[in-house]
């Protein structure tokens, strides 16, 4: 089945120039399209790149963390556009550093439970515990409710999500989450509509900021902003949750 990667992407320094750069062969031999939605204040030689060695469709949107599930959902549409079975949505610079580190996993990976019309990706145990613990501790609860919601276990925050078209096609229709909290709207909303939802968990999906692609360590865990950031993303992921509860859970 041929697959096109959808992704949105925010980087003001072009730091991801290179990167996206190095990594277009091994991106180009995995998938048949490419479609990438900039904010407005991204580097405009983010668009060349992606153009010039992927091929890729390239569309803008504004600014900001609110419209982040609006603007994901534009991207998805972007994808289907080109006439691939199905779409892989990430941010691009977990998909650089997971092709770049476990390349033969990411294969693997993306051609599990062909079943799934929307699979979920997410971090083994042992990449999740390698994570900042801003992001641990924020995501666990989340992770716990739609477990209990769904009686799947599955980490959801990484937004990595194999979807078919026409799983897609229903988000992209139907999605009224704008915000990033759509890591959790989508898969339930997937499924309320009857497509079938898996998980597979990946080892080598590490977490770095863009402004910090290339480091060793993420810094940010002792900046108390960073996390009321993630606190509110948790807030906004409970929110998304709430009208996907039986009668019986509101009891």
């Amino acid at each position: 089945m041929s697959t096109a990667f959808a992704t949105i992407i925010h980087d003001t320094e072009g730091k991801l120039v290179a990167p996206i750069r190095a990594g277009a062969p091994a991106l180009r031999r995995i998938f048949s399209g490419f479609a990438a939605s900039l904010t407005e204040a991204t580097e405009p030689r983010i668009a060349t790149v992606l153009r010039e060695t992927l091929g890729a469709r390239v569309a803008s949107h504004p600014t900001g963390e609110a419209i982040i599930g609006l603007a994901r959902r534009n991207a998805v549409a972007l994808a289907l556009e080109g006439d691939a079975d199905r779409v892989l949505y990430s941010d691009m610079d977990h998909v650089l550093r997971w092709i770049d580190a476990e390349p033969a996993e990411m294969h693997a990976v993306l051609a599990a439970q062909p079943e799934a019309q929307l699979l979920i990706i997410g971090r083994t145990a042992e990449a999740m515990a390698a994570v900042p613990r801003r992001l641990r501790d924020t995501e666990t609860p989340v992770n716990r409710a739609y477990e209990l919601l769904t009686g799947r276990a599955a980490d959801l925050l990484f937004a990595v999500r194999r979807i078919d078209r026409a799983a897609a096609g229903d988000i992209v229709t139907h999605s009224r989450v704008d915000t990033i909290a759509n890591d959790v709207e989508w898969p339930l909303l997937a499924e309320q509509r009857g497509h079938r939802v898996g998980y597979a968990a990946a080892h080598g999906l590490t977490y770095r900021t863009i402004d910090q692609y290339g480091a060793a360590a993420d810094s940010y865990d002792h900046d108390p902003l960073q996390w009321i950031r993630r606190i509110e993303m948790a807030g906004d992921m409970a929110r998304a949750m709430r009208p996907y509860l039986r009668p019986s859970d509101e009891r």
